[in-house]
């Protein structure tokens, strides 16, 4: 005798419930798009630390330029002769206050400005020349030109700033 089969053959696959690869391939699309977000944040968190460090060792290089340019200010330096006698001397006011201001500063000669070695470092240009645009025409004034290097995350930092002496020549 024959065996017939069943006129309805029951389905295998129920549709009621998620199988093992759906699950798996779902956590995969999660594991990768969580991945990228949180490689994202963590590049963009390190660049606010970096450009924070930076900015930083810029304003502290400023605010020690700050000091040393009110300093020399107050001496009111005439000439540049002036400026070489004072700068000779170890001790004077001008290399106080940019210790005040950090007591890891070196001051170097201009003409070895910067030198590699030295983290913290300040320089005075006492023959720099500066041309100011006013109404009746360009005027160059001589003075001061204070440099101040401070090392970095990025490199080195320098900052800037002139002073005029307090006798000018026409």
């Amino acid at each position: 005798m024959k065996k017939r089969l069943p006129a309805k053959i029951p389905k295998l696959r129920s549709k009621k419930g998620i199988t093992l690869i759906e699950i798996l391939v779902g956590v995969a699309i999660i594991v990768i798009v969580f991945g990228a977000t949180l490689s994202a944040m963590t590049n963009g968190y390190s660049k606010v630390l970096y450009n924070a460090e930076t900015n930083k060792s810029a304003a502290e290089g400023g605010s020690i330029n700050e000091v040393i340019l009110e300093a020399v200010k107050r001496q009111g330096f005439a000439n540049a002769e002036e400026c070489f006698d004072y700068f000779t001397n170890a001790d004077n006011a001008v290399h106080g206050a940019a210790k005040s201001a950090d007591d890891t500063i070196q001051y170097v000669n201009y003409a070895q400005f910067p030198v590699m070695n030295i983290d913290n470092q300040y320089a005075i240009n006492m023959e720099a020349e500066s041309i100011v645009s006013t109404e009746n025409g360009d005027h160059r004034l001589k003075g001061l030109e204070i440099l101040t290097s401070i090392n970095s995350v990025e490199g080195v930092v320098v900052n800037r700033s002139f002073v005029a002496y307090t006798e000018q020549e026409t």
